[in-house]
């Protein structure tokens, strides 16, 4: 019975002790001090390091107490270190994983004995700039030679990171690439992965053609709170070819000819003309395109093909162009297309007044030479009367003979 007596006096005293233990002890901030960098710059993937030195009065904090580190609201503990030896060194480092990109504010506190705390008011800001974009390193590509793509992205401070490819083609149509491709690609497109140990990197293996030329090609690095991307366009080199839109026409008296390369470098278009000097050419480019201008007679040129070549630094390409004629026809109230409708009239036009001139000069000849017979007649009418005068009076004469004296 008495020792019973003792052990529930023995449970109050310990309980009344706690008691009085629990009472927080009223605290002089001067006693309290932590030195601490106050402005600390980091990037999205870097880890948070925040060393840290704590001053105060250890006849007041009791072993084990705690320094913790809170984010905006002291009760939003995001680190905690326990110290159980009061020789322990003050100076430590608080490490936490970075938050998105942003501004921040930390502090820290203490606590010990019965929940006996104290917040240091000095406070911690923290800058996290962007996320460092990753980097694709693409050389210059020619058309049927394996290139190679590589995406380079920066270790997050904790966790991995999340590569994959996108594509855009000239036509606008976006494809992505992660670690699997479609069979038809994947003769052109094989994916590769960085060692084990550093998988922050991932290149593509590609056998670029004409079509992939000026396409942009996206790295995306995801991760656990952040997406960053890079686009690059690329370049391929190839050799020249004919475009199907070449065309030869022949237009009244013109012979129009119109040849469009496609290639990479610009691939100048040439007219194998031989000796034929009655010409004009003119040329323009647009993008990866070249298209020249061909005039002449078309009375001059007999063949019924017209030859384009071109070429740059990787090929030579060579066309033969077949010639057609156009009849456009006649619009009403258009002078240009009434011009062109006299000029194809002009030689029919010719022929009618030729002839009509023809029967003009035979008239003309016809009458002159009736004019002048009849003239001829008069004139002889004329010479036979005088001369039959004259007879006459010849012969009136002759009767009148001289009298003899």
């Amino acid at each position: 019975m008495a020792l019973t007596f003792l052990v529930i006096l023995w449970i109050l005293l310990r309980t009344t002790s706690c008691q009085f233990q629990c009472i927080p002890e009223t605290l002089d901030d001067s006693d309290f001090y932590i030195n601490v960098t106050e402005h600390i710059t980091v990037q999205s993937t870097d880890c948070i390091r925040i060393p840290h030195e704590v001053i105060f009065p250890r006849d007041k904090v009791t072993v084990p107490y705690k320094k913790m580190l809170f984010k905006g609201d002291p009760s939003n503990v995001v680190d905690t270190k326990v110290v159980n030896n009061m020789n322990h060194d003050a100076k430590d480092i608080f490490s936490i994983t970075t938050p998105p990109s942003g501004e921040y504010k930390y502090g820290v506190k203490l606590k010990w004995g019965c929940n006996q705390t104290f917040v240091f008011p000095k406070r911690i800001h923290i800058s996290v700039s962007a996320l460092t974009t990753p980097i694709v390193v693409s050389r210059l590509m020619v058309e049927g030679q394996r290139a190679q793509l590589t995406c380079l992205a920066p270790m997050p401070c904790s966790g991995g990171v999340l590569l994959f490819w996108k594509w855009t083609n000239a036509d606008g149509q976006s494809r992505r690439k992660d670690n699997y491709f479609d069979d038809s690609d994947h003769t052109r497109w094989q994916m590769r992965f960085g060692p084990r140990r550093r998988q922050n990197y991932k290149y593509i293996l590609v056998n670029p053609t004409a079509d992939d030329h000026n396409t942009n090609i996206t790295c995306t690095a995801t991760y656990g709170h952040d997406v960053a991307e890079t686009t690059v366009t690329l370049t391929v080199k190839f050799s020249p070819r004919i475009l199907n839109s070449s065309h030869c026409t022949v237009k009244g008296e013109l012979l129009v000819c119109v040849c469009t390369s496609w290639g990479n470098p610009l691939p100048p278009v040439f007219w194998p003309l031989g000796t034929l000097t009655d010409h004009s050419v003119t040329s323009f480019s647009d993008a990866q395109r070249v298209s020249s201008t061909l005039t002449m007679p078309a009375a001059k040129y007999h063949n019924a093909t017209v030859k384009c070549m071109s070429r740059n630094e990787l090929g030579e390409a060579e066309s033969p162009i077949p010639i057609q004629n156009v009849t456009e026809p006649a619009r009403v109230n258009s002078f240009p297309e009434s011009s062109e409708g006299c000029h194809s009239a002009l030689p029919g036009l010719t022929g009618v007044c030729f002839a009509l001139n023809l029967v003009f000069v035979a008239v003309f000849i016809c009458i002159y030479q009736r004019s002048r017979k009849q003239r001829k007649e008069s004139r002889e009418e004329a010479d036979t009367y005088a001369t039959l005068r004259k007879a006459d009076m010849e012969e009136a004469y002759s009767t009148i003979s001289p009298q003899n004296k």
